[in-house]
């Protein structure tokens, strides 16, 4: 496995032009001493969740350097933007080669942000400390193929709404609903919002590596989803495959694991499982074949778990069918 893993989602993705026309999912965390840039609540005027976002101060001088972003620099477009209470997303189109890296703008957008606040607000902490608004660094996520500007999209724009049902019901995530997926009604454990992740990669390596078609542009595809905090889906059979698995897990990166034994209130998954499910960061769908674990794993019903990781892997945001069961 060739790359060096670290912690951290916020570094650059290697060999990538970042001055290029190109489309980005860009995060920023809210610095620590910084006051939350929005609140969420429920839009009692609806049956469903609806999330009213109201901007604080903060939130719009965040929103207002995005405009000056744009307008300093025309070949930024801001395609869409929310601002979460510790956290804002944005969708940024560089339309044409760019005269700075994006880094370097954003770095910009990050100081005029802090600047302004404290000098609209001169007596806050954050200007009487000197302290700035955001968190070192970034993530991005990059536009690599067909369909994810939409995913990027609707991500940013469905932010609220998942942020609501995480604080108003946070039992769905242990909450045994089903996955239908073709036929197939699948158990699920754990994060059913990785689902929306606008990044999803399906991994499987053949036993033999050699036989694995265009490995090489699949392992890249890995390890940007890696970098970037998507999501590896996948059974994870083999050893090869498990090396990615445990690469996601050091990573902080989230996983949906298909497996084809059950779960019940009594039995939950092992310690490590568990943990990352507790955590936010697994997803476990489950066939629901058998009773236990089995003991060996034959190739045709390996294929079998491997056709539904595949298909997990390309739902979009918000496309999951998710049923009672």
């Amino acid at each position: 496995m060739e790359p060096d893993f670290r912690h951290s989602q916020k570094r650059r993705c290697r060999g990538h032009d970042y001055r290029s026309r190109c489309i980005y999912l860009i995060t920023m965390m809210k610095s620590p001493d910084a006051p939350p840039f929005s609140s969420i609540s429920a839009d009692r005027r609806c049956s469903k969740v609806s999330p009213l976002v109201e901007l604080s101060a903060a939130g719009k001088v965040v929103y207002e350097s995005l405009d000056k972003l744009s307008r300093d620099h025309p070949a930024l477009s801001i395609l869409c933007r929310v601002a979460m209470p510790d956290h804002l997303h944005f969708v940024v189109f560089v339309t044409e080669r760019a005269e700075q890296p994006l880094g370097s703008m954003l770095t910009a957008f990050k100081a005029e942000c802090s600047r302004t606040y404290k000098t609209r607000y001169p007596l806050s902490a954050l200007a009487t400390e000197d302290l700035p608004m955001f968190e070192p660094g970034f993530n991005d996520k990059i536009v690599f193929r067909a369909g994810a500007k939409e995913a990027f999209y609707n991500y940013v724009i469905d932010n609220p709404r998942r942020y609501l049902v995480k604080r108003l019901y946070p039992e769905y995530f242990f909450h045994k609903l089903v996955l239908a997926v073709g036929a197939k009604r699948c158990g699920l454990y754990g994060n059913l919002f990785l689902l929306d992740n606008p990044v999803k990669s399906f991994v499987k390596i053949s036993r033999v590596r050699s036989h694995t078609p265009d490995l090489d542009r699949k392992i890249k595809e890995w390890n940007e989803t890696i970098r970037c905090g998507g999501v590896l889906v996948s059974p994870f059979i083999n050893p090869d495959e498990k090396e990615y698995r445990d690469a996601a897990i050091k990573n902080g990166t989230g996983i949906i694991l298909i497996v084809d034994y059950r779960f019940t209130d009594r039995q939950k998954p092992y310690k490590e499982l568990f943990d990352l499910c507790s955590e936010g960061r697994l997803l476990i769908v489950s066939t629901e074949e058998f009773a236990a674990p089995p003991k060996t794993m034959h190739y045709t019903h390996a294929q079998e778990l491997n056709a539904l990781a595949s298909q997990i892997a390309t739902l979009a945001p918000r496309t999951a069918l998710l049923l009672p069961r």
